[in-house]
């Protein structure tokens, strides 16, 4: 290949595509994506074919760095990211970055699997990057901002900030409320069954059955006044066999996992979230040490809505099922399952990319987590291309030999026996809720040889008071399976939605199930209020076919696009005009303020002067002269006016309660006595502020540190203070004593630091050992990261206890931990010492945990973990 370089993502994928090639092919990770849409910026100029501005990401602008000088002198660069529309962008995003650094060729490989077979076969057959592709990937990406930009303001302004509204995720957001609505809402309704007990005559057996028609329909007893008097008539009856049917029938195996049923399983099966299943299901893809000289691919391409399979996977799978199993184990002709008519058949179902490699061969491989979900996908892809299972079902009526009676009764018993497991063997399908299996058919195991009209004697009739059940919450595994049979969301997004509106806290998942938060109500019911139309889960869905009609080339991105945002400006606008306030209340309150109003006197922070009486007059004349109304935030600027010079409005306060404003203007006025509250301490810093920022003028900065995933630079941090108090803007308390830890730091440099503290009663006490609460070493690292993935083993977890009105909860703690680890790459030592302490008290759950202790430092003696948790 010459002088040659290839990019995949990770460094994981990396690692195992090196060893197909020589050692001078340079493998190379981009870490994800280079570039993207400006953080604080639309970056989309609409104006312009919606055209998007994209920026180096801080990912990528220490990616891209290093690999301009790998790539110096390249003859050949071969993009080999994933085979999707994301990892088609992030090859072009890299092509787009890189072209002007090198005169090499880009070329682009895409393979489903990481096998030396099919990445040289990818590599023999490599192409073009699919601007098709990426255009459907730019067009997702567009809409999202967009949404994002233009309605999470309107979510700030009402629900509060910090709150945002996503394209999809918020229909997720919205199929979780209705659902919780629908629980709510619902009244159970009491029914009663009644079951029978039969035993022929002159043989020992008995069989149960239940009322299966009631005088010729489904039977319907509200109430135990109606059960007892059907009871009553029928308890004294003789009985016959009114019919046996028995019957025959095949049942199919499912098809290979996609994404969205392995996500399914796994989360009903192995209790797993979306997101676990996920980076799991990438660890096989990518490579994992399998005992073959270096990390091999188990899995196939893991974001696929695609049940093809390769002729050559089909072949050997029904090779070994006849090897192991026998050739009545293997049909006739080889199973194949449609997809969905969106799907890329171009991508296949997910698979073992060898199935000889058994979940037994894999085990001392594997952590148990691993190995959990590879024996999902081995047993499941083995078991698609299996017989299908025989089934005998045997069904007996029985009936009431008298006449005359009020009612026609018709008891039913049905049992279905596997007389060939079929696929059976190695995957059975239960991949519905717990809840539901408790609800399956109570069938006897087997019915007596009977035939029609034999007779049989009724040892007593049960009469069972139920109520009917609302629907179950979603569980992850089943949000899944709503978005994708709605069409919402593809392979690619479903784990992030899901995982979004849990970490935006709008969901919260209690014992496995998805609850909406008050904040996740009140965002989704001011969203469906003012903006259903576009958080509808049917124009979603829509949208989504025109992403992949633009796949396709069936449809043109700067057409879709427009179209959809004209329909969006309208109605963003229309939920924008909602807020504008009455003109006549507003005319009202204008007209309450007297003529001879004392205004305070201007007051001036930082650049912007604050006038009461020239804010006052500016709303006069815009009214008056009825060239636009007033909006929300001047109408509510204006309240505020109002309710800070009330003492001198007499009429103010029974007009606010005529228009019904009141509660509003007190609201405000609270707010701003706040506000004011706070500005008094800020100015009462002030002194002290000049103080420290002047003392500090002469200092030698010491270079900026990182720290996890932060860097820390005093010299910025100062700057950006000085610059602050300069522009005559007080340092709110917070800031104080942030600067004050900065003198303290640099002390030694600062001679009269002790006066200073002295003259402004600033506590002295050293804090500047704070700073270096988070600092752990790199070994203390890797061990916290092991530690934090022994959670994974952890299935039975002690309930949370309550103690002096506090809440221990293991598993929501280490969830924190796990979670503040991947946004912030740093735990406090209390953090940690409180890690290993909880994970002590569940060594049954965890393999080997003497080996590991000795290795993590975790405690060893029973009731090392018997401690009070600092969680």
């Amino acid at each position: 290949m010459g002088k040659s370089v290839i990019i995949v993502e990770s460094p994981a994928k990396a690692r195992t595509i090196s060893r197909f090639f020589d050692r001078g092919v340079k493998v190379l990770a981009s870490m994800g994506h280079v570039r993207d849409l400006p953080n604080h910026q639309l970056g989309i100029d609409v104006a312009d074919n919606f055209r998007p501005r994209y920026v180096l990401t801080d990912n990528g602008k220490k990616v891209v760095k290093g690999l301009k000088k790998e790539v110096s002198g390249t003859e050949e660069i071969y993009l080999a990211t994933d085979p999707d529309r994301e990892g088609e962008a992030i090859a072009w995003h890299l092509k787009e970055a890189l072209a002007p650094h090198t005169k090499a060729e880009f070329h682009r490989v895409s393979f489903h699997e990481i096998t030396s077979e099919a990445v040289q076969q990818a590599f023999a057959n490599r192409q073009d990057i699919d601007d098709r592709k990426v255009q459907a990937q730019q067009a997702r990406r567009i809409l999202d901002r967009l949404v994002g930009y233009k309605v999470s303001p309107l979510l700030w302004k009402h629900i509060g900030r910090g709150t945002s509204a996503g394209r999809v995720q918020s229909v997720a957001l919205r199929l979780v409320c209705e659902r919780e609505r629908e629980i709510q809402n619902f009244q159970s309704q009491e029914y009663w069954t009644l079951t029978a007990h039969f035993t022929p005559l002159k043989k020992e057996t008995s069989f149960a059955a239940q009322l299966f028609k009631l005088d010729g329909s489904k039977p319907n007893i509200p109430n135990g006044e109606q059960a007892e008097f059907l009871a009553k008539e029928i308890e004294g009856c003789s009985f016959a066999v009114a019919d046996r049917k028995v019957s025959q029938k095949q049942q199919r195996p499912s098809p290979p996992f996609i994404t969205s049923t392995l996500q399914q399983v796994a989360g009903s099966r192995l209790r797993m979230t979306t997101r676990q299943t996920m980076s799991i299901a990438q660890q096989l893809y990518e490579g994992v040490d399998a005992g073959e000289g270096g990390p091999v691919g188990l899995i196939t391409y893991m974001r696929t809505d695609s049940f093809a399979v390769a002729q050559e996977a089909r072949d050997s799978a029904r090779e070994f099922i006849k090897g192991h199993y026998g050739a009545e184990y293997v049909p006739k002709k080889p199973n194949l399952y449609r997809s969905r008519q969106s799907a890329q058949e171009a991508h296949e179902a997910i698979r073992p990319t060898d199935v000889r490699r058994t979940p037994e061969k894999m085990s001392g491989f594997l952590t148990p987590p691993q190995l959990k979900v590879y024996r999902l996908i081995w047993e499941r892809f083995l078991a698609s291309q299996m017989a299908p299972a025989k089934l005998r079902q045997t069904v007996l009526e029985v009936k009431p030999e008298e006449t005359g009676l009020k009612h026609d009764y018709l008891f039913r018993s049905t049992v279905t026996e596997t007389i060939f497991p079929g696929y059976g063997k190695v995957f059975k399908d239960r991949d519905i809720d717990e809840e539901e299996q408790k609800e399956e058919n109570k069938a006897p195991a087997q019915l007596p040889e009977m035939n029609k009209g034999d007779t049989c004697k009724l040892l007593n009739l049960e009469r069972e008071q139920s109520f009917t059940k609302p629907p179950n919450r979603f569980s992850e595994a089943t949000l899944v399976r709503e978005l994708e049979q709605n069409g919402v969301g593809r392979p690619s997004t479903y784990a992030s939605i899901v995982n979004t509106i849990q970490e935006r806290n709008y969901v919260e998942r209690q014992k496995g199930r998805l609850i909406p938060t008050d904040l996740g109500f009140r965002v989704n019911d001011y969203l469906i209020e003012r903006i259903d139309r576009i958080f509808q889960v049917s124009f979603t869905a829509e949208m989504e076919n025109q992403l992949d009609s633009i796949e396709e080339g069936k449809e043109d991105m700067v057409h879709m696009l427009e179209s959809f945002y004209k329909d969006f400006l309208d109605s963003v606008t229309d939920a924008e005009l909602l807020d504008t306030p009455d003109q006549e209340k507003v005319r009202q309150v204008l007209d309450s303020f007297p003529d001879n109003m004392q205004w305070r006197q201007a007051s001036k922070v930082g650049k912007r002067t604050y006038d009461d009486r020239k804010f006052y007059q500016s709303l006069k004349e815009q009214v008056e002269k009825q060239e636009k109304p007033l909006s929300d935030k001047q109408w509510r600027a204006l309240l505020a006016l109002a309710a800070r010079y009330e003492e001198q409005m007499p009429e103010f306060s029974r007009l606010a309660r005529e228009l019904g404003i009141e509660e509003e203007v007190r609201q405000l006025a609270e707010h701003h006595q706040k506000q004011d509250q706070r500005k008094q301490e800020n100015a009462e810093n002030e002194p002290a502020a000049k103080s420290l920022i002047d003392a500090l003028s002469q200092v030698q900065w010491q270079p900026p540190e990182k720290r996890g995933k932060r860097v820390y630079d005093d010299s910025k941090f100062y700057n950006s203070l000085k610059q602050q108090v300069e522009q005559g803007r007080n340092l709110s308390p917070a800031q104080l004593q942030a600067l004050k830890k900065l003198a303290l730091r640099y002390q030694d440099q600062i001679p009269s630091l002790e006066q200073i503290l002295e003259k402004h009663n600033i506590q002295a006490e050293d804090e500047a050992g704070d700073e270096k609460k988070h600092e752990i070493s790199q070994e203390e690292k890797e061990r916290v990261a092991e530690m934090l993935n022994m959670m994974e083993q952890i299935k039975e977890w002690r309930p949370p206890k309550k103690v002096r009105g506090r809440t221990y909860d293991d598993r929501q703690f280490l969830e924190s931990l796990q979670q503040q680890w991947r946004n912030k790459g740093t735990l406090s030592s209390r953090q940690i010492a409180a890690l290993r302490k909880t994970l002590a008290q569940y060594r049954s759950q965890i393999a080997d945990y003497e080996t590991q202790a000795e290795k993590l430092k975790l405690p060893l003696k029973e009731n090392a973990g018997k401690a009070k948790n600092n969680n």
